[in-house]
């Protein structure tokens, strides 16, 4: 008996100390962070680069971007910008809570109704824009 328990020790221990089973392979993660203009703290200054959606006013456009909350962040700029759809730009900026009332007379944004879908949420006020050909 002793040499049945012997033998089934040295299986068992030769069977561990082989090599591990391979393991799959983890699937891949995104490197995207969703919503970092949502998490941006107000005020922080951020750089995103993303394609035109559309233009609501010479001063606010529409950018589109998989990492935006929504897929899209609206872009105020002071002055007049030449970003058309489906152009790619590069916004260095700064976050901001978007409310129609408090920024429409600094920015001319024309009428609310194209703001609705942003009242509330994020924007991103440009101090530069580069529109890329």
């Amino acid at each position: 008996m002793r040499l049945v328990a012997l033998s089934a020790a040295i299986l068992l221990v030769a069977g561990c100390a082989g090599e591990p089973d391979p393991q799959p392979s983890p699937e891949p993660a995104s490197t995207v962070r969703l919503g970092t203009v949502a998490s941006a703290e107000l005020g922080a200054r951020l750089t995103v680069t993303a394609t035109v959606d559309r233009v609501i006013a010479g001063t606010a456009f529409v950018v589109r971007d998989v990492d935006f909350t929504d897929g899209r962040l609206l872009v105020l700029s002071v002055g007049k910008t030449t970003a058309e759809p489906p152009q790619l730009v590069t916004v260095v900026g700064t976050v901001v809570d978007f409310s129609y009332r408090d920024l429409s007379g600094r920015y001319q944004l024309g009428p609310s109704d194209a703001y609705r879908d942003f009242e509330g949420g994020r924007a991103l006020v440009a101090e530069d824009v580069t529109v890329w050909d």
